[in-house]
């Protein structure tokens, strides 16, 4: 009595995967279900509702442009009922049979034509998410420019304006670095104050010396300090640095918008600053920050992506300073005094050596090519 008043599931239950397509396409569909996170997910974007809303909308303007260009009497207000599917029984098998083939044969064709992504979609991760001075997932250049205009909002407001990359998920365990900023700004403090003592104690010795004497000594002194700030910092994890762009006034509008859409589209760095109107003449700063000043292939990935973006001028170096540096008060005229360099890379020397190296890698690879013939 009871299996008569069960639907028989011939032809329709099946114990085959859920997902449509070959083997290797259920593989792949099953494997992307099985990393997804929807806890971490809505952990990161619940807070964000143009995140969430913007696929919806995107898809409803598409439709109704489509409709409003086929239909020049197109209706917005029956939109909606027209949109949705109406779901009848008057099916036949034939004609599922026939939709599936339909479907078969397009994936087919997609797949000859391109490569698949089988790549992890990244979680975008924003630090700045929730702050008000700050770019927000979903919001666009435009917008974000246009409501924190570098040019006219008030340092009052806001000490910087801040874009950061979403793609840099700083959440990692395995890469967060500790960044005893107090500590390594008492200790380096230190570090100076001993290096001065040190200075003032070989020009005394040196005195009545030969001048190139006391010079030589210096210049060790310096190039021993540092080393041992950069120790320091490593120690402490104030690894960071920075691009420096001041662009004028009339330009910083346009040139902080490309340094924006770099760094959100992944391109450059883990984030960027501009200064707010401080009610002063002169050029703006804009820092374009690398996460490590030690990965020189790193300093020079970003420098070139400025380049290409077209924000280096013609005859005009930049400069690139450690934040270690700047945690320190060391700036042109302050790091004189220790026979310091305020900024830690040049923008000429590095584009020259990026310039020699890339010579030496076609020289070596014509070559190559040269001795595969004999």
């Amino acid at each position: 009595m009871v299996e008569a008043d069960m639907v028989s599931g011939d032809g329709w239950i099946s114990d085959d995967s859920s997902f449509y397509g070959d083997v290797e396409d259920q593989i792949q569909l099953h494997s992307v279900c099985a990393s997804f996170n929807p806890k971490r997910s809505w952990s990161t974007q619940k807070a964000d509702l143009n995140v969430l809303l913007a696929p919806s909308r995107t898809r409803s303007q598409s439709q109704k442009m489509s409709a409003m260009e086929l239909d020049p009497e197109y209706d917005a207000s029956t939109a909606k009922e027209a949109a949705e599917p109406k779901l009848t029984m008057n099916h036949s098998a034939a004609d599922f049979s026939f939709d599936r083939r339909a479907m078969e044969e397009a994936r087919l064709a997609r797949r000859g034509q391109q490569k698949r992504d089988t790549s992890p979609t990244p979680v975008l991760f924003n630090p700045g998410q929730g702050s008000p001075d700050a770019w927000q997932l979903g919001e666009s250049v435009d917008d974000f420019v246009g409501r924190l205009p570098p040019l006219s909002t008030s340092v009052f407001t806001c000490t910087w304006i801040w874009a950061h990359n979403p793609y840099v998920d700083v959440r990692d365990k395995n890469k967060v670095v500790s960044h005893r900023v107090d500590d390594f700004r008492t200790r380096g403090s230190e570090l100076l104050g001993q290096s001065l003592q040190a200075r003032e104690q070989l020009q005394s010795k040196y005195l009545q010396g030969p001048k190139a004497m006391l010079t030589k000594s210096l210049n060790a002194e310096s190039k021993a300090l540092q080393q041992r700030i950069n120790d320091l910092a490593i120690e402490c994890g104030i690894l960071s640095g920075k691009w420096m762009l001041f662009p004028k006034l009339e330009e910083v509008t346009a040139v902080w918008k490309k340094v924006v859409d770099g760094v959100i589209n992944n391109r450059l760095g883990p984030t960027a600053k501009v200064a707010p109107d401080e009610g002063k003449p002169g050029d703006r700063l804009i820092c374009i920050y690398t996460k490590d000043f030690r990965d020189e292939d790193d300093v020079s990935r970003v420098l070139l992506e400025l380049e290409t973006m077209g924000l280096l001028t013609s005859g005009r170096s930049i400069y690139y300073k450690s934040d270690a540096f700047t945690y320190l008060d060391l700036y042109k005229q302050t790091a004189s005094e220790y026979g310091l360099q305020a900024s830690l890379y040049t923008s000429f020397k590095m584009m020259a050596a990026a310039k020699v190296t890339k010579a030496s890698s076609s020289t070596v690879r014509k070559q190559q090519s040269l001795n595969s013939y004999f």
